[in-house]
Protein backbone atom coordinates (compact mmCIF):
# COMPACT_ATOMS: atom_id res chain seq x y z
CA UNK A 1 0.00 0.00 0.00
CA UNK A 2 1.48 3.80 -0.53
CA UNK A 3 4.42 2.50 -2.47
CA UNK A 4 5.46 6.35 -3.42
CA UNK A 5 6.33 7.34 0.34
CA UNK A 6 8.87 4.76 0.04
CA UNK A 7 9.93 6.09 -3.11
CA UNK A 8 9.86 9.62 -2.00
CA UNK A 9 11.32 9.21 1.18
CA UNK A 10 10.96 12.77 3.39
CA UNK A 11 10.26 14.42 -0.23
CA UNK A 12 6.80 13.52 0.26
CA UNK A 13 4.47 16.62 0.16
CA UNK A 14 2.54 17.28 3.79
CA UNK A 15 -0.45 19.06 4.00
CA UNK A 16 -1.97 20.91 6.53
CA UNK A 17 -5.64 21.90 6.18
CA UNK A 18 -6.84 24.15 9.39
CA UNK A 19 -4.99 26.45 10.98
CA UNK A 20 -6.07 26.81 14.32
CA UNK A 21 -4.67 25.85 17.18
CA UNK A 22 -4.12 22.42 16.41
CA UNK A 23 -2.89 23.45 12.86
CA UNK A 24 -0.56 25.92 13.51
CA UNK A 25 1.07 24.09 16.69
CA UNK A 26 2.11 20.76 14.42
CA UNK A 27 3.18 23.58 11.59
CA UNK A 28 5.42 24.97 14.05
CA UNK A 29 7.00 21.57 15.27
CA UNK A 30 7.35 20.12 12.19
CA UNK A 31 8.96 23.65 10.96
CA UNK A 32 11.99 22.74 8.55
CA UNK A 33 10.67 20.04 6.72
CA UNK A 34 11.07 21.06 3.67
CA UNK A 35 7.75 20.11 1.61
CA UNK A 36 5.35 21.43 4.34
CA UNK A 37 2.28 23.54 3.32
CA UNK A 38 -0.43 24.88 5.18
CA UNK A 39 -3.67 24.37 2.49
CA UNK A 40 -6.02 27.16 2.08
CA UNK A 41 -8.90 27.95 -0.45
CA UNK A 42 -8.99 31.33 -1.63
CA UNK A 43 -11.95 32.40 0.16
CA UNK A 44 -9.40 31.60 3.43
CA UNK A 45 -6.11 33.24 1.76
CA UNK A 46 -6.20 36.16 3.83
CA UNK A 47 -6.96 34.35 7.58
CA UNK A 48 -4.15 31.78 6.89
CA UNK A 49 -1.11 33.71 4.82
CA UNK A 50 -0.08 35.88 8.02
CA UNK A 51 2.41 35.39 10.31
CA UNK A 52 1.86 34.15 13.59
CA UNK A 53 3.28 33.79 16.83
CA UNK A 54 3.86 30.01 18.39
CA UNK A 55 5.01 30.41 22.57
CA UNK A 56 6.75 34.00 21.28
CA UNK A 57 7.83 32.31 18.14
CA UNK A 58 7.68 34.08 14.64
CA UNK A 59 6.32 31.35 11.97
CA UNK A 60 5.55 32.40 8.26
CA UNK A 61 3.14 30.10 7.00
CA UNK A 62 3.92 28.70 3.44
CA UNK A 63 0.50 29.20 2.15
CA UNK A 64 -0.82 27.40 -0.98
CA UNK A 65 -4.37 27.44 -2.47
CA UNK A 66 -3.65 24.68 -5.10
CA UNK A 67 -0.93 21.06 -5.44
CA UNK A 68 -1.45 17.73 -4.86
CA UNK A 69 -0.93 16.22 -1.47
CA UNK A 70 1.17 12.84 -0.60
CA UNK A 71 -0.44 13.33 2.96
CA UNK A 72 -3.06 15.86 4.47
CA UNK A 73 -3.23 16.40 7.91
CA UNK A 74 -6.71 17.59 8.44
CA UNK A 75 -7.27 20.26 11.27
CA UNK A 76 -10.44 21.86 11.28
CA UNK A 77 -13.11 22.44 14.17
CA UNK A 78 -16.16 20.07 13.55
CA UNK A 79 -18.80 22.68 12.37
CA UNK A 80 -16.33 23.35 9.58
CA UNK A 81 -15.72 20.08 8.16
CA UNK A 82 -18.59 20.04 5.46
CA UNK A 83 -17.08 22.70 3.98
CA UNK A 84 -13.68 21.81 4.32
CA UNK A 85 -14.58 18.55 2.64
CA UNK A 86 -15.41 20.24 -0.94
CA UNK A 87 -12.23 22.45 -0.04
CA UNK A 88 -9.56 19.58 -0.58
CA UNK A 89 -10.20 18.32 -3.55
CA UNK A 90 -8.01 20.58 -5.04
CA UNK A 91 -5.20 19.10 -2.78
CA UNK A 92 -6.04 15.27 -3.30
CA UNK A 93 -5.08 12.88 -5.64
CA UNK A 94 -5.85 8.91 -5.38
CA UNK A 95 -3.15 8.07 -3.84
CA UNK A 96 -3.27 11.03 -0.76
CA UNK A 97 -2.96 9.91 2.58
CA UNK A 98 -5.78 11.59 5.28
CA UNK A 99 -5.27 11.89 8.75
CA UNK A 100 -8.39 13.50 10.51
CA UNK A 101 -7.51 15.42 13.81
CA UNK A 102 -10.69 16.28 14.95
CA UNK A 103 -12.57 15.76 18.26
CA UNK A 104 -15.20 12.48 18.07
CA UNK A 105 -15.62 9.86 16.12
CA UNK A 106 -17.23 10.82 13.39
CA UNK A 107 -15.08 12.62 10.80
CA UNK A 108 -13.30 9.81 9.50
CA UNK A 109 -16.32 8.36 8.26
CA UNK A 110 -17.60 11.73 6.55
CA UNK A 111 -14.23 12.42 4.79
CA UNK A 112 -14.06 8.57 3.28
CA UNK A 113 -17.76 8.95 2.21
CA UNK A 114 -16.27 12.10 0.13
CA UNK A 115 -13.32 10.32 -0.54
CA UNK A 116 -13.63 6.60 -0.99
CA UNK A 117 -11.06 5.63 -3.07
CA UNK A 118 -8.73 7.24 -0.31
CA UNK A 119 -6.52 6.36 2.53
CA UNK A 120 -8.09 7.86 5.75
CA UNK A 121 -6.69 6.94 8.10
CA UNK A 122 -7.70 7.28 12.03
CA UNK A 123 -6.39 9.99 13.67
CA UNK A 124 -6.42 11.97 17.05
CA UNK A 125 -4.01 14.34 19.18
CA UNK A 126 -3.74 15.17 22.28
CA UNK A 127 -2.47 19.12 22.36
CA UNK A 128 -1.72 21.99 25.22
CA UNK A 129 -2.39 24.92 22.78
CA UNK A 130 -4.66 28.25 23.43
CA UNK A 131 -4.47 30.44 20.11
CA UNK A 132 -6.05 33.94 20.58
CA UNK A 133 -6.10 35.61 17.27
CA UNK A 134 -2.24 35.21 16.13
CA UNK A 135 -0.96 33.83 18.64
CA UNK A 136 -0.72 30.57 20.46
CA UNK A 137 0.81 29.92 23.59
CA UNK A 138 1.17 26.58 25.48
CA UNK A 139 1.59 24.82 22.48
CA UNK A 140 2.80 21.30 22.95
CA UNK A 141 1.62 18.16 21.01
CA UNK A 142 1.40 15.78 23.88
CA UNK A 143 0.46 13.12 21.18
CA UNK A 144 -0.56 12.14 18.05
CA UNK A 145 -1.99 8.84 17.41
CA UNK A 146 -2.43 7.72 13.88
CA UNK A 147 -3.20 4.18 11.68
CA UNK A 148 -5.55 1.80 10.03
CA UNK A 149 -8.00 0.31 12.66
CA UNK A 150 -5.86 -2.97 13.20
CA UNK A 151 -2.37 -2.04 13.35
CA UNK A 152 -1.02 -4.76 15.37
CA UNK A 153 1.88 -5.41 12.45
CA UNK A 154 1.94 -1.75 11.44
CA UNK A 155 2.32 -1.22 7.44
CA UNK A 156 5.70 -0.07 6.28
CA UNK A 157 3.98 3.39 4.82
CA UNK A 158 2.71 4.20 8.22
CA UNK A 159 6.27 3.36 10.01
CA UNK A 160 7.43 6.06 6.93
CA UNK A 161 5.12 8.56 8.26
CA UNK A 162 6.61 7.56 11.94
CA UNK A 163 9.91 8.56 11.34
CA UNK A 164 9.29 12.08 9.99
CA UNK A 165 7.42 13.04 12.87
CA UNK A 166 10.22 11.04 15.68
CA UNK A 167 12.66 13.53 13.24
CA UNK A 168 11.11 16.65 14.44
CA UNK A 169 10.41 14.95 17.39
CA UNK A 170 6.70 15.00 17.67
CA UNK A 171 5.37 12.43 20.49
CA UNK A 172 3.46 10.11 17.96
CA UNK A 173 2.25 6.77 18.32
CA UNK A 174 0.64 3.81 16.04
CA UNK A 175 -1.40 2.54 18.57
CA UNK A 176 -2.57 -1.16 18.02
CA UNK A 177 -6.33 -1.12 17.44
CA UNK A 178 -7.27 2.53 16.42
CA UNK A 179 -10.98 2.86 16.90
CA UNK A 180 -10.50 1.79 20.08
CA UNK A 181 -7.69 4.82 20.85
CA UNK A 182 -10.50 7.27 19.32
CA UNK A 183 -12.71 6.33 21.42
CA UNK A 184 -11.00 6.53 24.60
CA UNK A 185 -10.13 10.08 23.48
CA UNK A 186 -13.67 10.66 23.07
CA UNK A 187 -14.80 9.16 25.78
CA UNK A 188 -12.61 11.83 27.93
CA UNK A 189 -13.65 14.69 25.53
CA UNK A 190 -17.46 13.81 26.40
CA UNK A 191 -17.24 13.91 30.40
CA UNK A 192 -14.65 16.82 30.25
CA UNK A 193 -15.30 19.29 27.87
CA UNK A 194 -19.05 18.99 28.40
CA UNK A 195 -17.85 19.82 32.39
CA UNK A 196 -15.87 22.45 31.38
CA UNK A 197 -18.26 24.31 29.43
CA UNK A 198 -21.21 23.76 32.03
CA UNK A 199 -19.17 25.29 34.59
CA UNK A 200 -16.66 27.46 32.83
CA UNK A 201 -14.41 24.82 34.90
CA UNK A 202 -10.27 24.60 34.47
CA UNK A 203 -8.92 20.81 34.41
CA UNK A 204 -7.67 21.77 38.19
CA UNK A 205 -11.33 22.58 38.96
CA UNK A 206 -12.44 19.02 37.74
CA UNK A 207 -10.33 17.50 40.40
CA UNK A 208 -13.02 18.06 43.02
CA UNK A 209 -14.10 14.52 44.28
CA UNK A 210 -17.69 15.52 43.17
CA UNK A 211 -16.90 16.23 39.51
CA UNK A 212 -14.13 13.47 39.45
CA UNK A 213 -17.46 11.31 39.98
CA UNK A 214 -19.18 13.02 37.49
CA UNK A 215 -16.75 12.14 35.29
CA UNK A 216 -16.56 8.76 36.42
CA UNK A 217 -20.44 8.14 35.86
CA UNK A 218 -20.40 9.89 32.01
CA UNK A 219 -17.07 7.11 31.39
CA UNK A 220 -18.35 3.82 32.28
CA UNK A 221 -21.51 4.91 30.52
CA UNK A 222 -19.85 4.97 27.26
CA UNK A 223 -17.91 1.92 27.81
CA UNK A 224 -20.97 0.08 28.02
CA UNK A 225 -22.31 1.72 24.34
CA UNK A 226 -18.83 0.99 22.59
CA UNK A 227 -19.22 -2.79 24.09
CA UNK A 228 -22.59 -2.75 22.02
CA UNK A 229 -20.76 -1.55 18.90
CA UNK A 230 -17.81 -3.80 19.51
CA UNK A 231 -15.07 -0.90 19.28
CA UNK A 232 -12.83 -2.82 21.85
CA UNK A 233 -12.44 -0.36 24.62
CA UNK A 234 -11.01 -2.56 27.35
CA UNK A 235 -11.38 -2.00 31.41
CA UNK A 236 -7.71 -0.62 31.53
CA UNK A 237 -8.82 1.92 28.93
CA UNK A 238 -11.39 3.46 30.90
CA UNK A 239 -9.34 3.17 34.42
CA UNK A 240 -6.16 5.23 32.55
CA UNK A 241 -9.15 8.03 32.04
CA UNK A 242 -9.32 7.81 35.78
CA UNK A 243 -5.63 8.13 36.37
CA UNK A 244 -5.49 10.99 33.80
CA UNK A 245 -8.23 12.91 35.70
CA UNK A 246 -6.68 12.40 39.07
CA UNK A 247 -4.05 14.24 37.79
CA UNK A 248 -5.49 17.29 36.25
CA UNK A 249 -3.76 20.10 37.57
CA UNK A 250 -3.35 22.95 34.84
CA UNK A 251 -5.45 25.98 35.40
CA UNK A 252 -6.24 25.97 31.02
CA UNK A 253 -10.06 25.34 30.19
CA UNK A 254 -11.30 23.22 27.43
CA UNK A 255 -11.52 23.91 23.56
CA UNK A 256 -15.29 23.64 24.01
CA UNK A 257 -15.28 26.51 26.95
CA UNK A 258 -13.36 28.77 24.69
CA UNK A 259 -15.83 28.26 21.94
CA UNK A 260 -18.86 29.25 24.65
CA UNK A 261 -16.93 31.78 26.14
CA UNK A 262 -16.72 33.70 22.66
CA UNK A 263 -20.46 32.31 21.79
CA UNK A 264 -21.13 31.03 18.21
CA UNK A 265 -20.72 27.81 16.36
CA UNK A 266 -18.98 25.01 18.47
CA UNK A 267 -18.71 20.99 18.60
CA UNK A 268 -21.02 20.03 20.92
CA UNK A 269 -23.24 17.85 18.80
CA UNK A 270 -19.91 15.52 18.49
CA UNK A 271 -20.29 14.84 21.93
CA UNK A 272 -22.95 14.30 23.88
CA UNK A 273 -25.82 14.33 21.04
CA UNK A 274 -23.48 11.69 19.34
CA UNK A 275 -23.37 9.68 21.66
CA UNK A 276 -27.16 9.50 23.07
CA UNK A 277 -28.12 8.59 19.15
CA UNK A 278 -25.72 5.83 19.09
CA UNK A 279 -26.97 4.53 22.61
CA UNK A 280 -30.49 4.76 21.53
CA UNK A 281 -29.98 2.98 18.40
CA UNK A 282 -28.82 -0.16 20.65
CA UNK A 283 -31.12 1.14 23.11
CA UNK A 284 -29.08 1.56 26.03
CA UNK A 285 -30.12 3.77 28.84
CA UNK A 286 -27.45 6.57 29.36
CA UNK A 287 -29.14 8.91 31.72
CA UNK A 288 -26.04 11.01 33.32
CA UNK A 289 -24.91 11.87 29.63
CA UNK A 290 -28.54 12.81 28.62
CA UNK A 291 -28.84 15.18 31.73
CA UNK A 292 -25.28 16.66 30.56
CA UNK A 293 -26.54 17.50 27.29
CA UNK A 294 -29.82 18.65 28.00
CA UNK A 295 -28.00 21.12 30.47
CA UNK A 296 -25.12 22.11 28.40
CA UNK A 297 -27.76 22.47 24.91
CA UNK A 298 -30.42 24.40 27.10
CA UNK A 299 -27.13 26.80 27.80
CA UNK A 300 -25.61 27.11 24.68
CA UNK A 301 -29.14 27.95 22.71
CA UNK A 302 -30.24 30.62 25.43
CA UNK A 303 -26.17 32.03 25.04
CA UNK A 304 -26.98 32.30 21.24
CA UNK A 305 -30.54 33.30 21.43
CA UNK A 306 -32.12 30.23 19.85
Amino acid sequence: MCPFIYERGENMRIGIFGFGAVGITLYSQLDGYGNLYVLSPLNRLEKTKNEVFVNEIKYKPNVITTGLMDLIFVCVKNYDLDEAIVDLKPFIKKETIIIPLLNGITAREKILKAYPNNNVLYGLIYTESNKIDNVVTTSKIINLCFGEKDNTNPKEYLLDIKKILDKYRINNEIAPNMEAKCWTKWTLNLGINQISALMNATYNDMSHPLLKELLYDIFNEVYEVSKAYNVGLKDEDIKSLHERVNNFKSDRVTSLTLDFNKGGKNELDVFGKTLIELAEAKNINVPVNKTIYRLIKSYDDRKNKK
